[in-house]
């Protein structure tokens, strides 16, 4: 029997990546003593690899061999990995230790680049053998990783606990599973990795296994050969040293697995040089015959969900008719199709999800969700949308690719996956509703407008009411439109300085706007300083500047918009762009009026190698008022163009340092939308209308002149000063330079 003690230890203190301190002294013992836990001790890298060597000679492949097939259906880890570790034992070259010329301090170890022993390296170390020990005895299901069966503590570990075991034989159960594992193996398709083989496995069902325990039984196989490719052998053959192994995905770390395909099958050879001693017929290519599932109990009834009773049975929050979807662009309600519901409830969330099924394919979900504080509802909402996900007798999501795996139907599975069709969100609350409505697979979006009219909706009354208004006033190509949200395939758009592209606002009106350039190209430019805002953005950004107009025209050309005025400058993400979203309608030749850049003007942590540069902590502010101090020395820093500097606080006067505690003028995030209009007025209209809450943000705007010339006369720079007077008095590049690298050097 095994110490059920130690094992509780063993999985409160190794198991998990971060640690939990260690053991009492006391149950240490007490594990150790019961076998399950191994005993510190001091080795050196060189004494590691002579101790594996001399195991390797003393403990036969046949038991090894004997010892896997026995674990496979007993379930006994202490078994499993031992003729993975025997060869690669064996293969493995007499060495000194190599390194791989990382230093210790860092995320990742020092290492020997043979072995891949991180122990001992240099003079004697105390290594604690229980986290490598823990892998023998939890199911892989409990692991929070995957074992590294490949290096040299765990194969010496494995082989010195190992050969303390008594000697176990097979039986036709574990014959019958080895060969399911390879009958699955060769129906596999040529490009087929080892997801998609363990998914396969999985879906058979012929034995009781986690797809996280299936991946380590592939993984050892692979390791003795059985599952290799044509370049990257199993060390049955040859030893790999550690750092050739190549580099995992997603957590999937086993060697030469990573390079397996299905056009490889299965290593008859090596199953015959590892098992073929006595397993006589039995694991025969011809043996290895599709297996029978296992008979499937019979489904439980489910229970009723807690949280059944706040949800109405048919009915929900927002009742649409076919006829509203049809203006929302989703596809009407079969009368055929069956329905099913799951709920789910996370502190003050409430969710019910109904399903519909055509067969066995969900073709269309409904998703109602509740925000509830101290049981009043705050916020609730409605999500519908089309698909088809086929699933396996309603009770697993089929994969949707041959690497895939099947996944239970659960909220957050079901969610996860972008409808195939489009999709409506409502939500409602007291501050207002909002409704977005699109296909998420093309990226194209119902610009439905009416925004005032929208935020007044609080019920299923008022969504009626607003959609009779709406369906009345579509203009007469609005189904044009909705085909093409429908219909159009997922576009990759290439686009270029100069560019000009139509946003559209609502149903009739149209905004324009004009891209300067992509900061990932010019982040590479030597022109422009090293500690720029430009290298520290996310996404794809662009630069753009909106033309200050909104039009019914969706036809203009570059040679109307010559004369229009242009907003400032924007960083955004070029997803609207780059998708199609927004469509390319035309190119002009840049001009220097066309060219502004942004303007940050702002406190920050003086640069130091103790900074990361544009993260919150270089933001750190004083109130000097309130007498609070958050880090010394501080700096004003100026960005506007291809022109940075770093400013003493101790150096800047009093009228700058009362602008920039007055906010912070900077603009250096990146916008994940584009949109040219602002609740159907231009940036002038409504700079006019909320002067306070938009001007502060930004330099450029007339608002702000005042504030701009007394930066400038700071500068040393006179009165209407623009970006060519600052960046010839501070070395940055001009306009018209500008356009001429752009063009040059843009893809």
């Amino acid at each position: 029997m095994v110490d059920k003690k130690a094992i509780a230890l063993l999985k409160k203190y190794y198991l998990s990546y971060k640690s939990e301190g260690q053991p009492s002294e006391a149950d240490l013992a007490d594990a150790v003593k019961s076998g399950v836990f191994v005993a510190d001790s001091e080795m050196t890298h060189d004494e590691i690899v002579a101790a594996v060597k001399e195991l390797s000679e003393r403990i036969s492949l046949e038991s090894a061999a004997k010892a896997f097939l026995y674990s496979l259906s007993s379930g006994d880890m202490r078994y499993r990995s031992a003729v993975s570790s025997l060869l690669w034992a064996k293969a493995l070259p007499k060495h000194e230790f190599v390194s791989n010329g990382v230093e210790p301090g860092g995320w990742r170890s020092p290492m020997c680049i043979v072995c891949g022993c991180t122990h001992g390296l240099e003079t004697s170390e105390n290594i604690d053998w229980n986290k490598f020990n823990v892998f023998r005895y939890l199911p892989p299901k409990q692991y929070g990783r995957e074992p590294d069966y490949v290096s040299a503590e765990y194969v010496l570990n494995d082989l010195r606990e190992f050969e303390k075991l008594p000697a176990v034989e097979p039986c036709d159960d574990d014959y019958r599973i080895l060969n399911g594992i390879f009958a699955c193996a060769n129906e596999m398709k040529s490009h087929n990795m080892d997801t998609a083989l363990v998914a396969e496995i999985r879906k058979r069902k012929f034995f009781d296994a986690t797809g996280n325990a299936i991946h380590c039984i592939l993984g050892i196989l692979s390791e003795c050969g059985i599952f290799q490719s044509d370049e990257k052998k199993g060390f049955l053959y040859e030893f790999t040293n550690r750092d050739e192994q190549g580099f995992g995905r997603d957590g999937l770390t086993f060697f030469p697995l990573n390079f397996w395909r299905g056009k490889f099958g299965v290593n008859y050879d090596a199953v015959n040089k590892i098992f073929g001693s006595f397993s006589g017929d039995k694991l025969l290519p011809e043996k290895a015959a599709a297996p029978e599932k296992k008979e499937e109990a019979a489904p439980k009834k489910k229970a009723l969900s807690k949280v059944e009773q706040y949800f109405k049975d048919r009915d929900h929050c927002i009742m649409l008719t076919d006829d509203e979807r049809r203006y929302l662009a989703l596809d009407p309600i079969d009368k055929s199709w069956e329905t099913e519901c799951i709920y789910s409830a996370l502190r003050n969330l409430r969710k019910r999800i109904v399903m519909f099924y055509d067969g066995d394919t969900i073709v269309k979900v409904i998703e109602e969700y509740s925000y509830v504080n101290e049981d009043t509802c705050v916020r609730k909402g409605y999500c519908e949308f089309d698909t088809h996900l086929k699933t396996d007798k309603r009770s697993m999501i089929l994969p949707l690719t041959d690497r895939g795996r099947a996944k239970p139907i659960t909220p957050t599975n079901l969610m996860a996956i972008d409808p195939f069709g489009c999709e409506v969100d409502i939500s409602m609350s007291e501050e207002g509703t909002s409704i977005w409505a699109g296909n998420r697979r093309n990226s194209q979006i119902l610009t439905m407008g009416e925004t005032d009219r929208i935020k007044k909706i609080q019920n299923d009354s008022d969504f009626h009411d607003f959609m009779q208004y709406y369906i009345s006033t579509c203009p007469d190509d609005y189904f044009q439109r909705i085909a093409e949200i429908r219909g159009l395939k997922h576009q990759t758009v290439k686009f270029k300085a100069g560019d000009i592209f139509r946003c559209q606002e609502d149903r009739e009106h149209y905004t324009y706007g004009l891209i300067l350039g992509k900061t990932r190209e010019i982040e590479k430019w030597n022109e422009l300083p090293k500690e720029h805002s430009f290298r520290h953005l996310m996404t794809q950004p662009i630069i753009v500047r909106m033309y200050d107009f909104v039009t019914t025209d969706k036809d203009m050309t570059a040679q109307q918009l010559k004369d229009m005025p242009l907003c400032p400058p924007k960083i955004c993400s070029d997803g609207d762009i780059i998708w199609g979203r927004h469509k390319i309608v035309d190119h002009k030749e840049l001009v220097p009026d066309d060219i502004e850049f942004c303007i940050h003007l702002t406190r920050i942590v003086t640069k130091n190698e103790h900074v990361t540069p544009f993260t919150a902590e270089m933001f750190l502010r004083e109130n000097e008022k309130k007498g609070k101090k958050s880090r010394e020395p501080m700096s004003l820093y100026i960005e506007w163009g291809f022109v940075s500097m770093e400013i003493p606080w101790a150096d800047v006067p009093d009228d700058i340092r009362d602008t920039v505690e007055e906010r912070n003028w900077s603009d250096g995030g990146v916008s994940l939308g584009i949109s040219g209009a602002y609740c159907g007025m231009t940036l002038t209209q409504l700079l006019k209308k909320h002067p306070k809450h938009i001007y502060g943000g930004d330099l450029h705007y007339p608002e702000n002149r005042e504030r701009f010339d007394m930066v400038m006369d700071f500068l040393g720079l006179p009165k209407g000063a623009g970006y060519d007077d600052f960046a010839e008095k501070y070395g940055g590049i001009s306009r018209q330079k500008y356009i001429e690298l752009i063009g040059e050097r843009s893809k």
